[in-house]
């Protein structure tokens, strides 16, 4: 909380010089990185709750993502180190079978113990691609990684509680994230359920990545691992798994992450991102608009199908009119995991552009396009994805980069030295006027609970900062509507103009 508040101070400062007639700029008052982190890896959508990208050009050629560059998505801040440093006496409850009870850590490291290979992606990977803006992090290709994870698996957790009893049809996790007060808990809260089969099939709970422990940024020291299927079901900071006859409550299973066409509210009637669809994508030489010497190169990507396993990879430089089959590269991790690919190609001076398309092991190919969807889930069309490559004859030379390694674990904050810049007060349209008094007022739950906002002195720690996020318009009428992730959707509560008055002032507020 100290870190927070001295946030909070300086923010504070800003607005009241501000006020008169000064504004103050940091150079830097993002949070530091969280441990093993640097900033050169990432693009950072937001550093509270995280949301870190991995850079294109930051993908290696093998098919395991090291913990340091790989992404981060979280729905609220992360619990605090005293809750996260507990180590093996961290506990859970089990509920939903012939005995119910609570295990440690420790409890599980004397279990039969298991290792998958299995890729996460958030379901909005690739939402940056989408022509209609919707809103959340504007992915690229970086929401996704392929690890290790070593733990238990469900099956065995529940066969020592005696086994599942009763009318029950998922597996149910709840994460262990501090809740905001004031807020109906199922408003809030990481909890996801996902069919009882798959969880007793192949889910793991998990406490070590890549052979080391699992960082807490990344759910440790103990998260849900379930193979093949969307980030969001992997479940963080695990502090109840449950057998149950119902799927959860909670609005992020209810409602959010749910597959439904544009300009319609989430329902259990669409269908819920769980298993990932067949994808590929090229990584480099050339990404983030790194020029490569003309002549022989080769092209390196990865293809993943959520439980499938990946048959065939072909790459295209013409826009798909022909195609060239790719080289599977290195072990085949299973069918969770994902393949590395790559392909030689003859590169004239001069740009170009490559794209790929994958064929799963039951036959299904990539498409050509992605499903238009109001959120901007699961991207997996061929032609957005595509990489696009500047060759020269000669490469320029360049200065050794220097990087200041950010990997203070204890989320305190850095600032640097303020600049002092004449900047006009801000003066508010009479419709963002309006939706100040809402943003301040009438919103239940207010919104100052949650998000931070400079202008209305909001100092929320749940939701992203809006003068950090910047919204567009469009993103912040579909999120007040429907409801973004943990956020709840206000179209209940307010009209068709008092959603566009909210919109125009956090819009006009953030600029």
């Amino acid at each position: 909380m100290e870190a927070v508040s001295r946030r909070f101070m300086i923010k504070s400062l800003a607005t009241g010089v501000a006020l008169a007639g000064q504004s103050i700029t940091l150079a830097n008052s993002q949070r530091s990185m969280p441990y093993n982190k640097r900033v050169a890896t990432f693009t950072v959508h937001n550093d509270l709750p995280w949301a870190l990208e991995t850079r294109r050009s930051q993908f290696g050629f093998g098919p395991i993502t090291p913990a340091s560059h790989f992404f981060v998505r979280n729905n609220l801040p992360m619990p605090p180190a005293s809750v996260t440093g507990l180590g093996d006496s961290w506990s859970f409850e089990v509920l939903g079978c012939k005995d119910s009870g609570s295990l440690t850590l420790a409890d599980l490291k004397r279990m039969p113990i298991q290792t998958v290979a299995t890729v996460l992606q958030c379901s909005g990977n690739g939402r940056e691609f989408f022509s209609h803006d919707p809103s959340g992090s504007q992915w690229g290709v970086g929401a996704a990684g392929c690890a290790l994870w070593t733990g238990v698996k469900v099956a065995d957790i529940f066969e020592y509680f005696g086994g599942v009893v009763g009318d029950v049809a998922f597996l149910t996790a709840s994460g262990g994230e501090e809740l905001p007060e004031g807020i109906d808990k199922n408003a809030v809260v990481v909890e996801r359920s996902i069919p009882l089969a798959k969880g007793l099939a192949d889910c793991l709970l998990v406490w070590e990545m890549n052979g080391a422990p699992l960082p807490p940024v990344h759910g440790g020291p103990l998260r849900l691992i379930v193979p093949g299927y969307f980030g969001v079901n992997n479940v963080k900071w695990v502090r109840q798994l449950a057998a149950t006859s119902q799927e959860s409550a909670a609005k992020i299973q209810q409602s959010g992450y749910r597959l439904r066409a544009q300009g319609e509210s989430g329902g259990p009637q669409h269908p819920s991102m769980w298993r990932m669809p067949v994808k590929s994508w090229l990584n480099g030489p050339g990404a983030d608009g790194e020029p490569v010497l003309a002549g022989m190169n080769t092209l390196y990507g990865v293809a993943f199908a959520g439980e499938r396993g990946i048959k065939s990879v072909e790459v295209s430089s013409d826009s798909g009119q022909t195609w060239q089959l790719a080289q599977l590269v290195g072990p085949d991790l299973g069918p969770n995991a994902w393949r590395t690919f790559s392909v030689q190609a003859e590169l004239a001076v001069g740009r170009h552009r490559f794209v790929t398309r994958a064929i799963d092991t039951e036959g299904e190919q990539q498409p050509q396009q992605a499903a238009d969807n109001h959120r901007g889930y699961g991207h997996n069309g061929w032609e957005d994805h595509a990489l696009e490559v500047r060759a020269l004859k000669e490469l320029p030379k360049t200065a050794p980069i220097i990087e200041s390694d950010q990997d203070d674990s204890s989320g305190a904050l850095t600032e640097t030295a303020a600049t002092v810049v004449a900047k006009p007060p801000l003066v508010l349209s009479d419709q963002a006027l309006q939706g100040k008094n809402i943003f301040m007022a009438k919103a239940q739950p207010g919104c100052g609970v949650c998000h931070s906002l400079e202008e209305a002195n909001a100092l929320g720690v749940v939701g992203p900062n809006f003068n950090t996020l910047k919204p567009s318009l469009m993103q912040l009428r579909s999120a007040i509507t429907q409801g973004v992730g943990a956020m709840p959707a206000y179209g209940g509560q307010l009209s068709t103009e008092e959603v566009d008055a909210l919109a125009a002032y956090v819009f006009e507020a953030s600029r």
